[in-house]
């Protein structure tokens, strides 16, 4: 039997294309069965999930293996939000003010937030699904809400409520999974009996399998058909987006083994299986010009260590990577695991990867990220167990960690107050410790932000102006968390999300939504943007305050730096810069400190506290050419620095040594070490990388983006499109076809190697 995935894959896209070209579906009978539903937003949650059981087209291919499809209100192009956003759509909550605050923040360019909470990056226990699957938690809910106090009374009828609704969320789980079998015997009744045995197999291994991932898997199949079930029917029934497959060389390897031992799989049909797994982001979406620069936002994990602790690298390992050298798939995003610990030939496959142009792989660190998990309060076991989901943002199981869906634009928050001035004549009070105070300020209104209560700037000295950007950058944060207040008391009556909390420890033990901090962890975190670009920004008026040069400097910002060359040259090749001498590495690293900790003490409506982060997903140039001219020397409107890099890029050791001095800083999320190699190939070059990699490590870097590109047929492509339509490259947290990008995108990344 042919099993041979690329001869296949023509015939696989085939199908996709003909079953998902048409969606989204009409889904008006889910959505007046939720309108007629008279109960509160968790019963309207409820009769989406089980009409979109009943009523959503589901659909079983032939050549590619796995049965999760399902026609659920979205559109094939979209991260999921299917029918189950309908019920936040019409929540009769009033958002005008969640909108005007973001049009603010666009006018005044101080940056950016998707929502009020984050409705992406989130992961499941994939250990609780994989071993007692949605069967298990029913059972488990029926077995809580069973249990009587010592008089006889009944539990908690809130609690006993919600695991109600989870076990109606499973059930509506099992009726997907016995449609789509059902499907899959009729159709295989149907075969021609000169049918192609391919999809004759398929068929039957779907009508025979188990019913997961209602049931617990029991093949390398069932649990990656679980997997995708788990990530798709979440998603779309919940309305908002599971975008990780898991950690799957060490969730799929003991089912591979058994499958082989036991004869009923060869390593061939593994191959095939494994491959079809990681395709079908790609089978799914329709990459084309009018949709340049997609993200799926789509992640798989690899390497790492076990629970235990164990340094992990499997034969599952090696496929997963031999998938990526022999495909060229774009998606999922390939995000491997490492540490000091790691196996020297796991390093050398990541490092013969990346020297590939196959530029969809990062390599996150453990010795880092692990401790990391443990300072916010995560058990080292699930701390252990963390995945990146999204780009490069890690999440471990049985955690609800808000983060990538606010970004602040530090340069801008600079430039605003070098225009505020103190009408009250006032000193900044260095002394004060923000983070003492827990009162509100009042800042209640979308305008307060343009305004900067704290803002002073002093003229004579340095350090005030250091101060006073850190107040105003809190004054900033603290009005967004006020104004978030309002709609997170109202989230769980806005979107809950009982499949979701079915699968996130330990809602169903508390009886909690993970809308209502069910979850066992829960963390808020922002994104701060222009790190490089502040950090050399601060350095170049500190040295203006001390040559008496700012009146000079401020005149050449306003003008942006037109007829400035000489300074502007200046500003440009100073070796006072970070990344360039040792005492711009210490500034960087106590302005790290600084940020991470600008934020402490102030909370979200729940009590959790607000963090900060250096991820900054594509803000850079978003932000950057909105942005004025800035004191180190940059121009208005170009891109800010990019992740935690330094705004000026110098050579690979200084930079991963610099990058080292503000690793130790205590952020909630990873930070991004961007660099762009040139395509090479050799042993020798693949060695190299490999010990960078392991450099990166042991500098304490969270972690390594690296790109390998040939720059002159980027170039080309980008000169004469179509030149080399195969050119993938990492814009940021996702990977992309060079040739569909817009050309401001593709100056920005040409602009990289140079």
């Amino acid at each position: 039997m042919n099993f041979d995935f690329q001869s296949l894959k023509p015939k696989i896209q085939a199908e996709f294309d003909e079953v998902v070209a048409g969606y989204p579906g009409d889904t008006s009978e889910i959505r007046a069965r939720m309108r007629n539903c008279n109960g509160d937003a968790l019963d309207k949650k409820l009769a989406v999930i089980e009409a979109a059981a009943e009523l959503c087209p589901v659909h079983v291919f032939g050549y590619f293996p796995f049965a999760m499809e399902i026609d659920a209100g979205y559109r094939r192009d979209a991260a999921y939000m299917g029918v189950g956003a309908y019920v936040r759509q019409e929540c009769g909550v009033d958002f005008t003010p969640l909108n005007e605050l973001r049009r603010e923040l666009a006018e005044h360019q101080l940056g950016q937030f998707n929502d009020y909470y984050d409705s992406c990056h989130r992961m499941v226990d994939y250990d609780l699904l994989l071993s007692r699957g949605y069967k298990g938690v029913y059972e488990d809910c029926e077995r809580r809400n069973s249990v009587v106090s010592d008089n006889g009374d009944e539990t908690d009828l809130k609690k006993k409520r919600f695991r109600e609704a989870v076990m109606r969320a499973c059930l509506a789980v099992k009726h997907i999974g016995e449609r789509i079998r059902r499907l899959a015997q009729d159709k295989l009744q149907a075969l021609a009996p000169d049918c192609d045995e391919v999809i004759r197999h398929n068929l039957k291994r779907v009508a025979e399998s188990a019913n997961t991932p209602w049931e617990p898997p029991k093949t390398m199949f069932d649990a990656l058909n679980s997997m995708l079930c788990c990530i798709l029917w979440t998603s779309v029934l919940d309305g908002m987006s599971m975008n990780t497959l898991g950690w799957v060389d060490r969730l799929i390897y003991p089912f591979y083994r058994r499958d082989i031992e036991l004869g009923r799989l060869n390593e061939d049909e593994a191959v095939y299986l494994l491959r079809c797994f990681l395709y079908k982001t790609d089978a799914h979406s329709a990459y084309s010009p009018e949709r340049m620069g997609f993200d799926s936002g789509v992640t798989v994990m690899i390497g790492g260590c076990y629970p235990d602790g164990r340094p992990l690298y499997n034969h599952v390992t090696d496929m997963i990577i031999d998938a990526y050298l022999d495909n060229n798939f774009i998606n999922p995003k390939l995000n491997a695991r490492a540490s000091d610990e790691s196996d020297p030939a796991y390093i050398h496959r990541l490092a013969e990867l990346i020297l590939s142009g196959n530029n969809n792989i990062i390599a996150e660190n453990d010795d880092h990220i692990i401790p990391m998990f443990v300072r916010m309060g995560v058990d080292i076991a699930d701390a252990r167990r963390y995945i990146g989901g999204g780009c490069q943002e890690v999440v471990t199981p049985n955690h609800m960690h808000h983060r990538a869906f606010v970004y602040l634009n530090l340069p801008k928050v600079l430039l605003d107050t070098l225009e505020l001035t103190d009408n009250n004549n006032e000193p900044a009070s260095a002394a004060r410790n923000p983070a003492d105070d827990k009162s509100s300020r009042t800042a209640n209104t979308a305008r307060d932000i343009g305004v900067y209560k704290y803002g002073r700037f002093d003229c004579g000295s340095f350090d005030r102006l250091y101060e006073s950007f850190l107040l105003n950058l809190r004054s900033y944060i603290r009005t967004l968390a006020e104004s978030f207040h309002p709609y997170e008391r109202l989230h769980s009556s806005i979107s809950p999300e009982p499949l979701l909390s079915a699968l996130v420890g330990d809602c169903v033990e508390r009886g909690l939504d993970v809308t209502e901090n069910g979850a066992r962890y829960n963390h808020n975190t922002l994104s701060l943007v222009g790190f490089g670009t502040l950090c050399d920004s601060l350095l170049a008026l500190r040295r203006a305050y001390s040559d008496g040069r700012v009146d000079e400097l401020l005149a050449a910002m306003r003008s942006n730096f037109d007829g400035c060359d000489k300074l502007r040259a200046e500003l440009l090749h100073s070796g006072d810069r970070f990344g360039h001498s040792t005492d711009a590495d210490e500034f960087a690293r106590e302005l790290a400190d600084r940020l991470a900790s600008v934020s402490r003490g102030i909370y979200t409506s729940a009590g959790v506290e607000w963090r900060t982060s250096l991820f900054a997903y594509y803000l850079f140039k978003n932000l950057g050419e909105v942005t004025g001219a800035t004191p180190d020397g940059r121009r208005a409107h170009e891109p800010l620095s990019r992740g935690m890099n330094m705004a000026s890029l110098g050579e690979l050791t200084r930079m991963a040594l610099s990058l080292a001095k503000i690793c130790g800083a205590e952020f909630d999320d990873v930070g991004v070490f961007d660099l762009t190699l040139p395509l090479s190939h050799g042993d020798e070059y693949v060695d190299a990388v490999a010990k960078y990699i392991t450099a990166c490590v042991k500098l304490n870097i969270p972690v390594l983006q690296p790109s390998s590109v040939d720059r002159e047929k980027l170039i080309e492509e980008r000169s004469h499109k179509g030149t080399h339509p195969e050119i993938v490259v990492r814009v940021c947290g996702y990977s992309a076809v060079f040739g569909l990008l817009s050309e401001s995108m593709q100056d920005e990344i040409i602009g990289r190697v140079e």
